[in-house]
């Protein structure tokens, strides 16, 4: 079949021959690529793909640079944060009232000397090993003495122990329950209301009691829980698995030095009270 001829004059003025297309075969049949177009491609094909590998290699490399890069800063930053409570009681007072400046910003050096927690108000005792794993439990045993014949008031015990959070409540609690004949209380708000707290305080003789800053407050400002056979407050500074601390976490520090402050500070002053505060 003979092709069909078009005229030049009857091109648009806007025809643009396009180099990438194909003649058609004298005898009007398709012809397909041809095998020299076809080696083309398949080289190109070639060529683009180790190019591509590279960048994704690249890009690999990168990563994993970055997440490399972001282990060692946690890392570092980790063991930068590590805290280390002072085995002097002189350090262990100074580095309460740093953190306590922390807790309240608005107060001047005269009335933060006011409130200061002073060598005189640490616990000295025979000291336990220090960095033993019963150091807590050792310097327990130097404040819970064995029970006597004397009348116990309810509701108050002779060691208390503050803590950070519920769970590090009931771990310490399991530590120090040998200790006493009497009850060791598990104070904080977490699925317990208070009012139980404060049935329990009226009626149980309790030697040791440990808690959470919040919870502890609240039951000593309202006289449920009282200070007059207390020998030892222990400020835990165990670290969480967020590196925090119970004297420098937003949630307890408020608490924290408003028992000192507002409760402890001033029953200190009462000759008839001997306890004293050790960080542990």
């Amino acid at each position: 079949m003979a092709r069909k001829l078009v005229a030049a004059d009857d091109l648009q003025d806007d025809f643009d021959l396009d180099g990438s297309l194909v003649e058609e075969s004298y005898d009007g049949s398709d012809v397909p690529e041809t095998e020299s177009a076809a080696t083309e491609t398949r080289k190109r094909s070639r060529e683009q793909k180790p190019t591509t590998q590279i960048a994704d290699k690249s890009a690999d490399v990168q990563k994993k640079k970055r997440k490399k890069n972001k282990k060692t800063d946690t890392t570092t930053s980790t063991t930068a944060s590590k805290f280390v409570t002072p085995q002097a009681l002189e350090d262990q007072a100074k580095l309460w009232n740093k953190y306590m400046a922390k807790a309240y910003p608005s107060l001047g050096e005269l009335e933060l000397s006011d409130i200061a927690l002073l060598p005189a108000h640490m616990y000295t005792t025979k000291e336990p090993i220090h960095g033993s794993s019963s150091y807590l439990e050792d310097l327990a045993r130097t404040a819970v003495t064995a029970k006597g014949k004397n009348k116990v008031t309810y509701g108050a015990p002779q060691l208390l122990v503050l803590c950070s959070s519920a769970l590090r409540v009931l771990e310490l609690v399991k530590r120090l329950r040998p200790l006493s004949q009497r009850a060791t209380l598990k104070l904080f708000s977490r699925h317990i209301k208070i009012g139980e707290h404060k049935t329990q305080l009226k009626s149980t003789a309790v030697d040791i009691a440990v808690g959470t800053p919040n919870r502890v407050r609240k039951l000593m400002e309202e006289g449920d829980l009282k200070v007059n056979r207390l020998k030892l407050v222990v400020i835990d500074c165990w670290q969480d698995n967020k590196m925090r601390v119970l004297i420098d976490m937003d949630d307890t520090r408020s608490d924290l030095f408003a028992i000192w402050r507002d409760i402890l500070l001033p029953a200190s002053k009462n000759p008839d009270y001997s306890f004293k505060l050790r960080l542990v």
